[in-house]
């Protein structure tokens, strides 16, 4: 099954070339392979060499190797990272080769470089459908674990034993889900019982993981879908509560009705690439009373936010940065809401925040109010901020680049130095009159 090279990315063949001509073992691996078989664009080329990561050091100059419990080795091309990681087996059977009891020892992988044969890093991995490797050369797809059967009736089946699997990594978990609502697939029947068996070990995970795993699922263009197979596993529940709470049967039916809204208009927004702040506006912001975006309606806006807000960023362990500045996101809607009235807009449009408050606007105004008002308020919001940009263009740098005249350059001290010098003259002056050599023994 040939892949077009056209579709493959240049700098990754690079790699791959320079790997083989070293009498090294190389293909493209993983969520690439998937992705050019669904017929879909690859976020990113990564690549499976059996070269270590010294190795693959030595070979390339613009390369560095990141990573403790994963070693592997980044390959620059400018602002693109080639991911290049050398085969692995699976640490959990070496230990049992060694002796270790398979129900006595903790399943858990906490450190992942034992290194192998490409048959062992394909049955390693999480879910057959990025299990398969693409040889370039050979134009030729390998598949070691039923990935290819698996892609064509669309199902997510992890690699082996889903008890075992998601018992050796909780988080995925909440990578099974990402790739059922992103791709629109079914999960198979006994990695669905395992999700529900061993959910409860997800918070054996470092909080950082869990939590970009959750920015990932509402990020990848299926966030509505993501959350309704959180909600349907009880997975949600478990990771945070005072949302599934708001979110359940017996919550808050009209923010309920308006997180679906917004996060339907998230994923077509897909494209805008939303930072961790907008996520959990997304998340929290449907649930606020109206008053977030009426200056008319008086309220404690600021306690709200607290007794909203607060609770489901602490669950999260979102960073303090990501949650200020979602509160600052929030603050700014009702000025942005200019029924009412404006106070310093230009002054609004300058803020750092600014444009991600905006999106945020969009998505919640579209949810709360007429979304064909809330475009037009939208776009008057972005024409201040062009005349704002244009209007920080210095006069003198525009004339430089227009007719490449320099700015004259202000003599040090201005005003304030060249009077205070004639008046130190004058006063010389004043105490020499009558001298022969009126200023000769200062100047010396």
């Amino acid at each position: 099954m040939p892949i077009s090279r056209e579709l493959i990315d240049p700098d990754a063949q690079k790699v791959i070339r320079r790997l083989v001509r070293y009498n090294h073992q190389a293909y493209l691996v993983g969520g690439c392979v998937r992705d050019l078989l669904l017929g879909r664009t690859p976020k990113d080329f990564d690549v499976a060499t059996s070269a270590t990561p010294p190795e693959i050091k030595d070979l390339f100059r613009n390369c560095r190797i990141i990573g403790r419990r994963f070693r592997l080795a980044h390959v620059f091309f400018g602002s693109k990272i080639i991911e290049t990681s050398t085969f692995r087996s699976n640490p959990r059977e070496v230990e049992q080769e060694e002796g270790g009891d398979a129900e006595t020892t903790d399943l858990l992988i906490r450190r992942d470089n034992v290194f192998g044969s490409a048959e062992e890093d394909a049955r390693r991995r999480d879910f057959t459908m990025n299990g398969l490797f693409y040889d370039v050369d050979a134009e030729q797809v390998i598949d070691y674990v039923g990935g290819l059967a698996d892609l064509e009736t669309r199902t997510v089946r992890t690699i082996g034993d889903p008890d075992i699997r998601f018992r050796e990594d909780p988080v995925r978990i909440l990578r099974a889900i990402k790739f059922a609502a992103r791709l629109s697939f079914q999960i198979e029947p006994a990695t669905y019982q395992a999700i529900l068996t061993h959910k409860g070990e997800i918070p054996k995970c470092a909080a950082p993981r869990v939590l970009e795993e959750i920015y990932r699922l509402l990020r990848g263009g299926a966030a509505r879908r993501s959350l309704e197979l959180l909600l349907e596993t009880g997975v949600l529940e478990l990771l945070v509560p005072e949302l599934s709470t708001l979110v359940g049967q017996e919550g808050d039916p009209e923010g309920q009705e308006r997180l679906w809204r917004v996060l339907g208009r998230l994923d077509v927004a897909e494209a805008s690439s939303p930072s961790n702040a907008v996520l959990l506006c997304a998340l929290v912001g449907p649930f606020l009373h109206p008053g977030v975006m009426d200056d008319a309606v008086r309220m404690d806006l600021n306690a709200h936010l607290d007794e909203r807000l607060r609770p489901i960023l602490q669950r999260m362990r979102a960073s303090r940065r990501d949650g200020e500045r979602a509160r600052q996101i929030l603050l700014t809607l009702r000025r942005l809401w200019s029924g009412r009235r404006r106070r310093r807009p230009m002054a609004l449009v300058r803020r750092d925040h600014f444009d991600e408050a905006l999106q945020v606007f969009d998505l919640l105004g579209g949810a709360m109010m007429d979304p064909f008002v809330i475009q037009e308020e939208v776009e008057k919001w972005r024409r201040l901020q062009q005349e704002a940009e244009r209007s920080e263009r210095p006069d003198a740098a525009v004339a430089a680049v227009e007719g490449d005249v320099r700015p004259r350059r202000r003599r040090r001290g201005g005003r304030r130095h060249r009077a205070r010098g004639s008046s130190a003259a004058a006063a010389d002056t004043s105490e020499s009159a009558g001298s022969e050599e009126p200023l000769a023994a200062k100047a010396d």
